[in-house]
This record gives structure tokens, C-alpha cells and sequence, in this order.
């Protein structure tokens, strides 16, 4: 069940990344636009990472919580 929890957070931290490649390149490109789509992005981006990181926290607990049941 630990693996599952790692899996979870590379794959987080990834697509983080990828947010942040896409929020650069949108950056760059728009310069002479009024930056909507950034905002746009900026703000789905901000609530799937957020989103991520409650589930993480979830399971996380409910892990814990089987381990000491188990123990």
C-alpha cells in the first residue's frame, strides 16, 4: 500500500511540472494579450494541485490508520 502512496506523489510532482511548463509557455506566447488564458490556467491548475494533494492526505490517513489496526 506504500507503493501506492509514492506512485501517487511522483505522478503529482510530474504533472506539476508539466503545469508549470504549460503556465511558462503561455506566458511567453501572450505577452501582448491581457493574460486571460494564464490566469485561465493558473487557476485550474492551482485547484487539480490542490485536489492532489487532499487525496494524497486521505489515503495517507487511511493507511495509517490500517497499520495500526493491523499492528
Amino acid at each position: 500500500f506504500f507503493l501506492s502512496i509514492t506512485r501517487f506523489l511522483n505522478s503529482l510532482i510530474v504533472l506539476e511540472n508539466f503545469n508549470v511548463l504549460i503556465l511558462v509557455f503561455c506566458l511567453i506566447f501572450s505577452s501582448l494579450d491581457s493574460h486571460m488564458i494564464f490566469m485561465a490556467l493558473m487557476i485550474i491548475s492551482t485547484v487539480e494541485i490542490i485536489v492532489g494533494l487532499v487525496i494524497l492526505t486521505r489515503v495517507w490517513e487511511c493507511s495509517f490508520s490500517l497499520d495500526l489496526i493491523d499492528f
